[in-house]
C-alpha cells in the first residue's frame, strides 16, 4: 500500500472512531438525562469536540436519534433467536423473552423509551401493523405450533391466532409504559409471562374447554 493510502485508511479509521464515540457518548446521555433534555452542544462537550464536528457526522441530534431506532430492529431479532428460537417449552421461551426484555428496558429506562416513540413515530405507517409485531408474530407462531404438536399448548385455537394474542399482550403492556413512564413496565412484562403461560396451556384431564360462539346465521335479525 502507497503512503497516500496508508495514510486515507488512517483518516477513515479515525472517522469511524470519531463518529463512534460521539454515538456512544450520545447513547450515554440519553440514558442518564432523557433525550429532549439532552444538547448537541453537551454530546459534543462530552466527546471532546466541538459541536461542528458533531454535524460533520450526522446531521442532527434527530437524524442520531433515526440510527438509534434502527437499532431496535435489530436487536429485536437478536432477542429474538436467542430466547424465542431456543429448545424449550412454548412457555419457558416466551417467559425467558420477557425477562431478557424486562431486563434490558430497566436498564436503559428513560433512553429506551425515547427511542422506541421515535420508532414509532417514524417507522409506524398508517394502517400497518408496528413493525415490531411483525418481527415477532412468526416465531411465536413457530414455537406455539411446536408446543401443539407436543401437547404443551391449547390446540382449540390456531397457533396464528394465539400469536396474535401473545404479541399483542404484549404490546399493550410497551403502550401503556410509552403513554405513562412511571407504568410499572418490568413488573408488567412478567405478569404477562404468566397470564400468557396459562391462557395457552391446555386444559387439565377432566376439564373442558368454553364452547365456541357461533356466528349468527346470515339474515337474522
Amino acid at each position: 500500500m502507497s503512503n497516500a493510502g496508508a495514510a486515507e485508511g488512517r483518516r477513515e479509521r479515525r472517522k469511524r472512531e470519531l463518529r463512534a464515540r460521539i454515538y456512544a457518548t450520545a447513547r450515554r446521555l440519553f440514558q442518564e438525562q432523557g433525550v429532549d433534555a439532552t444538547t448537541v452542544e453537551q454530546i459534543a462537550a462530552a466527546t471532546d469536540i466541538a459541536p461542528a464536528t458533531f454535524f460533520n457526522h450526522f446531521q442532527s441530534k434527530q437524524a442520531l436519534l433515526g440510527e438509534m431506532t434502527s437499532e431496535v430492529v435489530d436487536h429485536l431479532q437478536d432477542l429474538i433467536e436467542q430466547r424465542l428460537l431456543r429448545p424449550g417449552s412454548a412457555q419457558a421461551r416466551i417467559r425467558a423473552f420477557a425477562d431478557q426484555a424486562a431486563n434490558e428496558i430497566h436498564e436503559a429506562r428513560g433512553a429506551a423509551r425515547d427511542v422506541l416513540l421515535e420508532f414509532m413515530r417514524t417507522r409506524t405507517r398508517p394502517g400497518e401493523a408496528a413493525p415490531h409485531l411483525a418481527r415477532v408474530h412468526g416465531p411465536f407462531a413457530k414455537i406455539l405450533r411446536e408446543g401443539q404438536a407436543k401437547g404443551e399448548v391449547r390446540t382449540d385455537l390456531g397457533a396464528p391466532f394465539l400469536a396474535e394474542m401473545v404479541a399483542g399482550t404484549f404490546n399493550a403492556v410497551v403502550m401503556n409504559w410509552m403513554s405513562d413512564p412511571d407504568y410499572p413496565l418490568e413488573q408488567r412484562f412478567r405478569q404477562v409471562a404468566d397470564f400468557l403461560g396459562e391462557a395457552i396451556r391446555p386444559p387439565m384431564r377432566g376439564q373442558r374447554l368454553p364452547a365456541r360462539r357461533r356466528s349468527p346465521a346470515r339474515g337474522a335479525s
